[in-house]
């Protein structure tokens, strides 16, 4: 699990909506969402139903005999999700280089600030 849902809770909830966050720009299928995300298929698609009747994604395109999902960023909730979940990635990133030495061009270690 990301930052996103150790701030909002570790729940498969916020672990779906995590995952289309960081896939905003890309359409999934929920069975293969359910299994990179290790949980059951079923549980998946009752949230993808709930999250599809409060607006936050569309059905996109399907192929074959699978129906394809992508953010809806037209959503105000989901652009509040969206700002929120790139706070998140600035705070990873500020936490990661406090703790990230470099060297410098005369080899000498500093931490990034």
């Amino acid at each position: 699990m990301g930052t996103f849902c150790k701030i909002y809770g570790e729940n498969i909830r916020n672990q779906i909506l995590e995952y289309m966050l960081e896939n905003q720009d890309l359409d999934f299928a929920v069975g293969d969402m359910a299994k990179e995300l290790n949980i059951s298929r079923p549980k998946a698609y009752e949230i993808i139903k709930t999250f599809e009747n409060e607006g936050y994604i569309n059905k996109s395109r399907v192929i074959g005999k699978t129906q394809l999902y992508i953010l809806n960023k037209e959503n105000n909730i989901v652009k509040l999700f969206l700002r929120d979940f790139k706070e998140c990635l600035k705070l990873i990133i500020r936490t990661y280089s406090k703790k990230q030495p470099i060297l410098t061009k005369k080899n000498v270690i500093c931490e990034l600030s």
